[in-house]
């Protein structure tokens, strides 16, 4: 393994480059946007073991949120296992 010794004003130039240098990146790369993690109609009809019918009314009664992407409809999974978790309390 090699050392390197460098000065103390060397070492803080270093630093402050690479402290510019990652702004500058994290200006033009921003981090990307977190996306919900979205499941479709027959995901969910598995996880809760009800039919596409059954789904159907949910989404009319508001009884579970669903994003409409076109023609399909999509549900987050935080909801889903919301629904879950209030229709069956001891689990």
């Amino acid at each position: 393994m090699r050392f390197t010794a460098i000065d103390t004003s060397a070492w803080e130039e270093l630093k402050e480059s690479i402290t510019e240098l990652t702004e500058c990146f994290n200006q033009h790369f921003p981090p990307p946007v977190e996306r919900p993690d979205l499941l479709h109609n027959g995901d969910v009809c598995q996880i809760l073991n009800i039919s596409k019918r059954t789904l159907q009314h949910y989404r009319d009664t508001s009884i579970l949120p669903f994003i409409q992407i076109g023609h399909k409809c999509y549900y987050k999974r935080e909801d889903v296992k919301a629904l879950l978790t209030k229709s069956n309390p001891c689990k």
